[in-house]
Protein backbone atom coordinates (compact mmCIF):
# COMPACT_ATOMS: atom_id res chain seq x y z
CA UNK A 1 0.00 0.00 0.00
CA UNK A 2 1.37 3.42 -0.92
CA UNK A 3 1.35 6.03 1.82
CA UNK A 4 3.08 9.24 2.86
CA UNK A 5 2.84 8.69 6.61
CA UNK A 6 5.63 9.96 8.80
CA UNK A 7 7.30 7.59 11.25
CA UNK A 8 10.37 7.33 13.47
CA UNK A 9 13.25 5.00 12.64
CA UNK A 10 15.76 4.14 15.35
CA UNK A 11 18.67 1.74 15.70
CA UNK A 12 17.58 -1.15 17.93
CA UNK A 13 20.93 -1.16 19.74
CA UNK A 14 21.17 2.63 20.12
CA UNK A 15 17.83 4.49 20.45
CA UNK A 16 19.56 7.87 20.25
CA UNK A 17 20.50 6.95 16.65
CA UNK A 18 17.17 7.86 15.04
CA UNK A 19 15.45 10.02 12.47
CA UNK A 20 12.04 10.94 11.16
CA UNK A 21 11.25 9.11 7.90
CA UNK A 22 8.41 8.82 5.38
CA UNK A 23 6.71 5.46 4.85
CA UNK A 24 6.49 5.31 1.05
CA UNK A 25 5.01 1.79 0.84
CA UNK A 26 4.00 -0.61 3.54
CA UNK A 27 2.68 -4.16 3.83
CA UNK A 28 2.32 -6.76 6.56
CA UNK A 29 5.85 -8.01 5.83
CA UNK A 30 7.81 -4.82 5.39
CA UNK A 31 8.08 -1.27 4.18
CA UNK A 32 9.96 1.06 1.88
CA UNK A 33 10.89 4.26 3.63
CA UNK A 34 12.51 7.49 2.54
CA UNK A 35 15.25 8.67 4.89
CA UNK A 36 17.66 11.56 5.00
CA UNK A 37 20.73 9.40 5.53
CA UNK A 38 21.87 5.88 4.66
CA UNK A 39 21.27 2.91 6.95
CA UNK A 40 23.38 -0.24 6.60
CA UNK A 41 21.82 -3.45 5.27
CA UNK A 42 21.43 -5.95 8.09
CA UNK A 43 20.94 -3.21 10.71
CA UNK A 44 18.23 -3.99 13.27
CA UNK A 45 15.87 -1.05 13.66
CA UNK A 46 12.60 -0.08 15.31
CA UNK A 47 9.88 1.66 13.32
CA UNK A 48 7.25 3.56 15.28
CA UNK A 49 4.47 6.05 14.82
CA UNK A 50 2.64 7.63 17.73
CA UNK A 51 -0.23 8.81 15.49
CA UNK A 52 -1.55 5.27 14.90
CA UNK A 53 0.22 3.78 17.91
CA UNK A 54 2.47 1.15 16.38
CA UNK A 55 6.02 0.05 17.11
CA UNK A 56 7.74 -2.90 15.47
CA UNK A 57 11.22 -4.30 14.96
CA UNK A 58 12.64 -4.62 11.46
CA UNK A 59 15.82 -5.30 9.54
CA UNK A 60 17.23 -3.06 6.84
CA UNK A 61 17.26 -5.14 3.63
CA UNK A 62 18.60 -2.50 1.25
CA UNK A 63 19.52 1.17 1.10
CA UNK A 64 19.67 2.96 -2.27
CA UNK A 65 20.06 6.60 -3.27
CA UNK A 66 16.59 8.06 -3.89
CA UNK A 67 17.43 11.70 -4.62
CA UNK A 68 20.61 13.69 -4.10
CA UNK A 69 19.71 14.09 -0.41
CA UNK A 70 17.49 11.09 0.36
CA UNK A 71 17.72 7.32 0.52
CA UNK A 72 15.15 4.61 -0.20
CA UNK A 73 15.38 1.91 2.44
CA UNK A 74 13.71 -1.49 2.39
CA UNK A 75 12.68 -2.97 5.73
CA UNK A 76 11.59 -6.51 6.62
CA UNK A 77 9.46 -6.63 9.76
CA UNK A 78 10.48 -9.14 12.42
CA UNK A 79 6.83 -9.86 13.27
CA UNK A 80 4.81 -9.45 10.04
CA UNK A 81 1.41 -9.68 11.70
CA UNK A 82 2.21 -6.94 14.23
CA UNK A 83 1.45 -4.15 11.76
CA UNK A 84 -1.53 -5.74 10.00
CA UNK A 85 -4.07 -4.08 12.27
CA UNK A 86 -2.58 -0.65 11.57
CA UNK A 87 -2.48 -0.77 7.76
CA UNK A 88 -6.11 0.37 7.59
CA UNK A 89 -5.25 3.29 9.85
CA UNK A 90 -2.46 4.30 7.46
CA UNK A 91 -4.89 4.35 4.53
CA UNK A 92 -6.78 7.14 6.30
CA UNK A 93 -3.66 9.35 6.49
Amino acid sequence: MATNAVANLEAADEPSDNETVVLANISERGARIIAGRPWDAGKKVIVSDSLINFRTEAEVVYCLPHTSRQFAIGLRFSMPCALAAHIGDLRAI
